[in-house]
């Protein structure tokens, strides 16, 4: 985004960006008990059939290069996995009450303390401190987060991934219609922008607007330039 935005082909007409972040479930049968936690070590361990398996798997997948390209220069193996139903529902609220900017910011505070600092996504605590620092009203939030609001919404927005066939992460789902999975080189998606910018009419279309709740105001707010490059 921030390449396109920094030499749009039509100054005039600069392509702008809505990015709406889709929750999804890693591990969806976690306790959503908010005392609940284990490591992420452990997790992955189980899940790839022990310890060797695991560190074969890393190394298969260069997880720790990729990392490093996408400017995370340490992940913490033994961060606090817990469910993600309460940080899904804070991210999905800010965005419709708040706007994209602000819900970026927070999504990507959120990511730091949790993959680089271990904490657990389900710390309504920590939850509230994360929105506070990205501009939100604290009160309001602890408030949403005491409730089960929104909690519809986000198994609407699993159920539209099922049915898309979508059971991994990541996914860029671009104008409702073009998909790209896995770990996507930024070439391939600036060459997916700049062709929907040749167009000149953009791509408007969600797929998961309507079921999420998030508001058409909301969708004619872009993502602020600036944070683009603040965030860079």
């Amino acid at each position: 985004m921030r390449a396109v935005q920094r030499e749009p082909l039509d100054p005039k007409n600069p392509l702008r960006f809505t990015v709406i972040r889709v929750p999804f479930f890693l591990e969806p049968d976690y306790p959503r008990d908010e005392s609940w936690s284990e490591t992420n070590r452990v997790r992955l361990e189980r899940k790839w059939g022990g310890k060797q398996e695991f560190e074969e798997q890393k190394r298969r997948h260069r997880l720790k290069e990729r990392g490093l390209d996408a400017g995370i220069k340490h992940f913490n193996l033994d961060r606090l996995a817990s469910s993600t139903m309460q940080s899904h529902r804070l991210v999905q609220w800010v965005t419709k009450n708040y706007g994209c900017t602000v819900s970026e910011t927070l999504y990507n505070d959120l990511n730091k303390r949790h993959f680089e600092l271990g904490q657990k996504l389900n710390d309504r605590k920590m939850l509230v401190q994360a929105a506070s620092a990205a501009g939100v009203d604290a009160q309001k939030a602890e408030e949403f987060l005491a409730s089960s609001e929104g909690e519809m919404e986000i198994e609407g927005a699993l159920h539209i991934l099922r049915r898309m066939g979508i059971h991994s992460i990541p996914n860029f789902i671009i104008g409702a219609s073009e998909v790209y999975s896995g770990a996507v080189h930024s070439s391939e998606l600036i060459q997916a922008f700049r062709k929907i910018e040749k167009t000149g009419k953009g791509a408007p279309e969600s797929a998961f607007a309507q079921v999420l709740g998030i508001p058409d105001e909301v969708l004619g707010q872009p993502l602020d330039a600036s944070y683009a490059e603040a965030s860079g």
